[in-house]
């Protein structure tokens, strides 16, 4: 149609109100599936996880979105075990549960993150410092990854910004998962390393000197880490050669700066810590 001024008035997109059906019958198919759940599980892990960082001049929210952040992670492990548990893959009989322990990481994040949950609720506190920034990285990816699949070719938007969408998330995936799951590693093993060998004397000492919940529960939070980092430790070959890398250069670095006489009290101490990580029960 021509208007009187000459100029062509644009035609009314017949596909929105079909694209806004459609995305209405697919939200209401999604939430009837744990899997979405799942993700908006992930969703909430990572805005919480970005307001914490914001809240840098509040030590109260940064509290609040680190408890947050904790218990969004677990709901999502949670849901998992659950699926598992649906399908036969997980039995709560004793002997049964002892072995997944073992050998199924959801599993073992789930019990760590949880129980760091439970600590944090009660001491209304942040716990460990660090933990939560592995399970975030793989927030990102599950997060991005399940949008493109199962939101993002139902939203009511140009095709064309649909496609660059897909497109740019695709790269993003293919180019930085394995780099984003590598640094996962990396933190924890980091975490772990300044968990055994900083956090655990001085809550043990405050634990000792401190006789109160707050005390018993940080001590607790950190032991509970450690356990967590040593069944993953066992499990995977290539957190073992990453640990024995940063301990090797930890001691190169420590040897062109302390005296002789310090140096050896830190082979001593590092031998102790070592000690005491391999004889911890998993």
């Amino acid at each position: 149609m021509v208007s009187s001024s000459g100029s062509r008035e644009a035609a009314p997109d017949m596909h929105q109100p079909h694209s806004r059906a459609s995305f209405r019958v697919m939200i209401r198919s999604r939430i009837k599936q744990p899997q979405f759940y799942w993700f908006l599980g992930h969703f909430f892990t990572l805005y919480h996880f970005v307001r914490f960082h914001l809240s840098i001049f509040s030590v109260k929210s940064q509290v609040y979105h680190y408890k947050m952040s904790l218990f969004y992670i677990s709901i999502t492990y949670g849901i998992v075990l659950y699926q598992f548990y649906k399908s036969g893959q997980l039995k709560l009989e004793t002997t049964s549960l002892r072995h997944k322990i073992k050998t199924l990481d959801n599993l073992q994040y789930f019990i760590m993150l949880t129980a760091l949950w439970v600590c944090s609720i009660m001491t209304d506190s942040i716990v460990l410092n660090g933990v939560t920034y592995s399970p975030v990285i793989y927030s990102l990816f599950h997060c991005l990854n399940y949008f493109k699949e199962n939101l993002l070719p139902f939203l009511p938007i140009n095709s064309s910004l649909k496609n660059l969408m897909n497109n740019n998330i695709t790269r993003f995936i293919s180019t930085y998962n394995a780099q984003f799951l590598a640094m996962a590693q990396v933190i924890e093993i980091i975490c772990s390393l300044r968990s055994g060998m900083i956090d655990l004397p001085v809550a043990l000492f405050r634990f000792l000197t401190r006789f109160n919940l707050v005390s018993i529960l940080k001590l607790w939070s950190i032991i509970i880490y450690i356990w967590f980092f040593k069944l993953r430790y066992l499990q995977n070959v290539r957190i073992r050669e990453i640990t024995a890398q940063y301990i090797q250069q930890l001691d190169q670095l420590l040897a062109t700066k302390l005296p002789p006489n310090i140096l050896t009290k830190w082979y001593a101490y590092k031998q102790i810590v070592k000690s005491v990580f391999m004889m911890l029960p998993v």
